[in-house]
């Protein structure tokens, strides 16, 4: 949704009830909460609506009417008393942040395009760097530390739960560091992350699959850092949906960037499904299920009756012939979150760690 659009949602839900809170604008445009402050912010600027603590109101209303709570039916103070991380507010200073993310061809922008959304909204100043493995990674963070950074945002090229370099790397960074689509363990001290719950996004393909008559299931993905949560959610699926485990003759991973194991992948896939053994693929990510899914049909294989096939990442997947339905990580509001999360530790540095999982959307197509 454009912030046009968005911002047109807000002044009529005002309009209509006098006052809203923002953590239900958030649910109801279904973006993150920061993105609706910004918005508001930019409202009030205007003079279409008043902020108030937590919320927003008519402009006819004095700011410090309040937005009764549902619970309490107490009154929430105007919005330049002290807030929690829900309340409409620019920090008490300007923060630089900096950002790292590793190079990809879509994934990505969404999360920094979501980061530097937040960090406008909360007056900080964003700067991001993308990089092609471990060493280039460090280099850059030295380098934004001698700058001056306040916090930092990494999407590390290795992950710290199996990395014990990567995990003591982190321990000993100056600033606050907040993780974007990668996690943390228990030991790791005050780092915090935002990550996708990847788990329940296979797990979200396959009740779909199920609920359209799918009994033999199986996954086809890159070996990538998002692939063994992607092949847990899938076991423990398979398990809650009491589906067959899949044969050892069924593809499940792919030589990222090689054409010949794709098309091998593809014809122990076709021989599989002819024989009975699978009638349903999630495949990860879009990259593949287009080219998968046109050697399938060149090999006679009819999508989806023969085989329904599912995608996770949902970049291309609408483009598709037929279009694919996808399981959508949100990438946007993760980098939104992780953006926030920064924010109110440089605000409070003795705040409880965060580590908040953000669950994946499917968009059912034909």
């Amino acid at each position: 949704m454009l912030a046009e659009d968005r911002q047109r949602a807000i002044v009529d839900a005002v309009r209509e009830r006098g006052s809203v809170r923002i953590s239900e604008l958030a649910q109801e445009l279904n973006v993150a909460a920061v993105t609706v402050r910004g918005d508001v912010r930019e409202l009030a600027r205007r003079g279409k609506v008043t902020r108030v603590h937590g919320g927003v109101a008519w402009p006819s209303e004095r700011s410090e009417d309040s937005l009764s709570g549902p619970a309490s039916g107490g009154a929430l103070a105007p919005a330049e008393e002290p807030a929690d991380r829900h309340a409409s507010r620019q920090p008490a200073r300007t923060y630089s942040l900096g950002m790292v993310v590793p190079h990809s061809s879509y994934y990505y922008p969404e999360v920094v395009s979501g980061a530097k959304a937040a960090a406008e909204s909360f007056g900080a100043t964003l700067t991001v760097e993308v990089s092609q493995n471990a060493f280039a990674e460090k280099a850059l963070v030295t380098r934004m530390l001698r700058s001056g950074v306040d916090g930092l945002l990494l999407t590390t090229a290795e992950d710290p739960r199996t990395s014990p370099a990567t995990e003591a790397w982190l321990r000993e960074l100056p600033v606050p560091v907040v993780l974007a689509e990668r996690r943390v363990g228990f030991d790791t001290g005050a780092v915090e992350h935002v990550a996708t719950n990847h788990e329940f996004g296979a797990y979200l393909a396959l009740r779909h699959l199920t609920a359209m008559g799918r009994e033999r299931i199986a996954l086809l993905q890159f070996a990538t850092l998002t692939s063994p949560m992607l092949e847990t959610g899938y076991r423990q699926a398979l398990a809650a949906l009491n589906l067959e485990p899949r044969s050892s003759e069924v593809p499940s991973v792919l030589s990222e960037n090689d054409p010949a194991d794709l098309d091998d992948k593809c014809a122990q896939l076709v021989r599989c499904v002819k024989s009975g053994q699978v009638d349903a693929v999630l495949v990860h990510n879009d990259s593949i299920a287009l080219p998968l899914v046109s050697r399938l049909q060149a090999s006679g294989i009819r999508v989806p009756d023969d085989l329904a096939v599912v995608t996770y990442d949902d970049e291309l997947a609408a483009l598709a012939d037929p279009p694919l339905t996808a399981v959508a990580p949100p990438r946007r509001a993760v980098g939104a979150e992780a953006v926030e999360l920064l924010v109110r530790r440089l605000e409070n540095p003795d705040r409880p760690a965060h580590h908040l999982m953000l669950r994946p959307a499917l968009n059912v197509r034909g």
